[in-house]
């Protein structure tokens, strides 16, 4: 039985009684275990019709402020963060030089 907050178990009170197999697509399904159950259901409640993309590219920004508050200019420094962050070091040494002002 899925736990629903109470202003959606109010609306449509039979969403408690959805289960995994329940759930219409394999997008619903990996939120499902990635997340949880419960937002998986929400979603299939109060997003119907939604299209929902998340980029490849998604977290770019928030890689590119953690390279640059990390990095330190060491070889090992743009090893690990490279790793980290999915990225290669020459990405992160590209970081580097426009947060020094060079090209």
């Amino acid at each position: 039985m899925v736990i629903l907050d109470e202003q959606l178990e109010l609306k449509q009170p039979w969403a408690q009684e959805i289960t995994k197999d329940d759930l219409p697509n394999e997008d619903l399904r990996i939120v499902a275990d990635l997340i949880s159950l419960e937002v998986a259901v929400k979603m299939m409640c109060e997003l119907q019709g939604i299209n929902i993309s998340i980029p490849q590219k998604a977290a770019a920004n928030a890689k590119i402020r953690y390279i640059k508050k990390h990095y330190d200019g060491t070889k090992k420094s743009r090893y690990e963060l490279a790793k980290i962050c999915g990225v290669s070091e020459g990405y992160i040494y590209k970081i580097a030089r426009q947060r020094n002002g060079l090209k």
